[in-house]
C-alpha cells in the first residue's frame, strides 16, 4: 500500500513526464509543429520573465518603410503598418515591447496608440524583421514615435491603390547583380503569364541597370530601392551600437518580402515571394492567376501556397540576341531533388513574411503544391561553356516527364523577339557583360560564409572592384532620431541611385 508521500512523488513524476513529452516529442509529430515551438518559446520567455524579470537594454531600430491605409480589408480603417528592424536583445520577447505612436491629422486631432508587433525570424541574428500595425486617424498628416518627453517624426506614405497585374512577383534584393540573362528570361515568362516583377536593388552593373530600366518603361518590372542601413556617425549614442548590416539575416530578405507585401496589400490579387532565379511556369493553366485561384478555391482554409524548387540546367549566352526560350526551358536536364520552396499568398491574408514562409501562418494553413515547382536557375554555365561555380556542383539528369510543351514557350519567344526590335535595346545590349565575374565570387562567399553561420549574410565578402565593371548602388539621406529610452530609431529619406559607391553588397 502506497503512503501519501509516495503517491505525491508518483504524481509529480507523471506530471514531469507529460511535460517532457509535450515539450520535446509532440512538436516533431504534430502537424502544426512550427507554431507549437513558437508557443513554447513564448512560454519559456514568460517563465524566465516571471522568475528573473525582464530587464530592458538600450538598443537601436531601423525603420524601413511606413504605410498608411485609409481603408484596408485586413487592417481596418486609417491603419498603419511599419516595416522595421529591431534588436532582439532589447528584451526577452520583443513583441511585448510597448511602442508609442502619436498620430496627428489634418484637423489637428491627435491620438496616441500602441501598435501590435509581429516578427519573422529564424536565425540568431541580433536584428530581426518586425511589423508594427495599428489604427490611427482619418486624413493622417503627421506621425511621431514617442518615448516619454522625447518625440521624433517619421515619414509615411500611402500603400499602392493599383497594381500593374493581378499577380505581383516580389523578388529578393539584388546586390552586385550581373546575371542579366536570368532577368530577361524571368521578365518575359512573368509578363506572358500575367505577373509583374517587383525588383529590389542594392547594387547592379551599370549596363544591366540600363537594361532593367528599359524593361520598366515597357511595363515588365517595377524597380525599388533596397538600402544598406546606416546610423548617423555624428551621434555619440550610436558609437557602440550593434552594426545592422552584419547582424541581420540574409540582407534582411524577410524585410523586403514584407515591404513588398504591404505595398500591394490592397492592390494585388496574389503576391509571390521568389528569388530572381526562381521562375514559375503554370502547368495546366494559362495564367498565374488561374493556377493560384484554383488552389485557393479547392482548399478554402489555406492561407499560403508553397512551391518547391528544382534546379534546371542553364547555359548563359554572351549576347542578348542569342537568347532562345525554347532552348532555355524546353529541355529535360534537372537535378533529381527538390529544395526549400517559396510562397504564394493573397495579400489580404498575410501581414508579414520570412524568406521561405511566414512563421505566423500555421502549418495546417500552408499547402505544399505537388503538381508544379519553381525552375531554379541557380548555377548557370558561363558563356564559354564552363561551370561558373567549380564547387558544390549539381548532378543533372535527364527527366523527360518534367519537360515543358514547346507550344507553351512559343508566345514567350515571340514577345522577346518583339522586344528586341527596339533601337535602344540594340545599343545597350552591346555593353552587357559577356562573362560572369562577380557571380562565382559571391557564390563562393555565400557557400562558405553564409550557409555555415549562425547569422547568415553577405557582409565580409571580399569584392574586388574593376574599372571596366561599374555599378549603380542605392543611396539615400540617412537620419537618426534623438537618443531615446530604450530604443533609438533610424531611417532614410530621398532614396537615389549613385554611380560613386561601387560594386558592394
Amino acid at each position: 500500500m502506497l503512503d501519501l508521500k509516495q503517491m505525491k512523488w508518483i504524481f509529480a513524476s507523471i506530471v514531469f513526464t507529460i511535460c517532457l513529452f509535450t515539450v520535446f516529442l509532440v512538436p516533431t509529430i504534430m502537424e502544426d509543429a512550427d507554431q507549437y515551438l513558437i508557443l513554447y518559446d513564448s512560454l519559456k520567455n514568460n517563465i524566465a520573465s516571471t522568475i528573473f524579470g525582464d530587464p530592458i537594454t538600450n538598443t537601436d531600430s531601423y525603420i524601413i518603410n511606413t504605410y498608411y491605409y485609409p481603408k484596408s480589408k485586413s487592417f481596418g480603417e486609417n491603419a498603419l503598418a511599419i516595416v522595421l528592424l529591431m534588436n532582439r536583445n532589447t528584451m526577452r520577447d520583443i513583441t511585448k515591447y510597448k511602442m508609442q505612436l502619436v498620430a496627428t491629422n489634418e484637423a489637428r486631432g491627435t491620438v496616441t496608440v500602441e501598435p501590435k508587433l509581429q516578427i519573422e525570424s529564424y536565425s540568431n541574428c541580433a536584428y530581426i524583421n518586425v511589423v508594427a500595425t495599428t489604427n490611427t486617424l482619418p486624413n493622417l498628416k503627421k506621425l511621431e514615435i514617442s518615448s516619454g518627453a522625447t518625440k521624433m517624426e517619421i515619414p509615411f506614405r500611402h500603400a499602392r491603390k493599383t497594381a500593374p497585374e493581378p499577380v505581383i512577383i516580389c523578388l529578393s534584393p539584388q546586390f552586385i547583380s550581373e546575371q542579366w540573362q536570368i532577368f530577361v528570361a524571368h521578365a518575359h515568362i512573368a509578363k506572358h503569364f500575367g505577373g509583374h516583377l517587383h525588383l529590389y536593388l542594392t547594387s547592379i552593373l551599370e549596363s544591366y541597370f540600363d537594361l532593367v530600366k528599359e524593361y520598366e518603361k515597357q511595363g515588365y518590372v517595377t524597380i525599388d530601392y533596397w538600402m544598406r542601413m546606416k546610423f548617423e556617425s555624428k551621434l555619440n549614442s550610436t558609437l557602440n551600437s550593434t552594426e545592422p548590416n552584419s547582424n541581420v539575416e540574409w540582407r534582411n530578405q524577410a524585410g523586403a518580402h514584407t515591404d513588398c507585401l504591404l505595398q500591394y496589400k490592397e492592390a494585388a490579387s496574389f503576391v509571390t515571394f521568389f528569388d530572381l532565379d526562381d521562375i514559375l511556369i503554370p502547368r495546366g493553366f494559362n495564367t498565374y492567376f488561374d493556377e493560384f485561384s484554383s488552389f485557393f478555391f479547392l482548399n478554402p482554409n489555406i492561407l499560403t501556397l508553397q512551391y518547391s524548387k528544382r534546379e534546371m540546367m542553364l547555359h548563359n549566352k554572351p549576347k542578348i540576341s542569342d537568347i532562345n526560350f525554347h532552348e532555355i526551358f524546353g529541355h529535360s536536364w534537372f537535378v533529381n531533388r527538390e529544395d526549400a520552396g517559396k510562397i504564394v499568398a493573397r495579400p489580404s491574408s498575410l501581414n508579414s513574411m520570412w524568406i521561405h514562409r511566414s512563421f505566423n501562418v500555421p502549418d495546417k494553413k500552408l499547402l505544399l503544391v505537388r503538381n508544379n515547382f519553381l525552375l531554379h536557375m541557380q548555377k548557370p554555365f558561363d558563356t564559354d561553356g564552363q561551370d561558373s561555380v567549380p564547387f558544390g556542383m549539381s548532378n543533372y539528369e535527364i527527366m523527360n516527364d518534367l519537360k515543358l510543351n514547346s507550344s507553351v514557350l512559343e508566345p514567350v519567344q515571340l514577345d522577346f523577339e518583339r522586344f528586341m526590335k527596339s533601337k535602344s535595346i540594340k545599343s545597350m545590349s552591346e555593353r552587357l557583360p559577356a562573362h560572369s565575374y562577380y557571380f562565382p565570387i559571391l557564390f563562393r562567399c555565400y557557400f562558405r560564409k553564409g550557409y555555415m553561420a549562425t547569422c547568415p549574410n553577405s557582409e565580409g565578402c571580399l569584392i574586388p572592384q574593376r574599372s571596366d565593371l561599374k555599378c549603380i548602388h542605392s543611396d539615400a539621406t540617412y537620419k537618426s532620431g534623438p537618443p531615446m529610452e530604450p530604443i533609438t530609431y533610424h531611417y532614410h529619406i530621398n532614396p537615389t541611385w549613385s554611380k560613386e559607391i561601387g560594386c558592394y553588397t
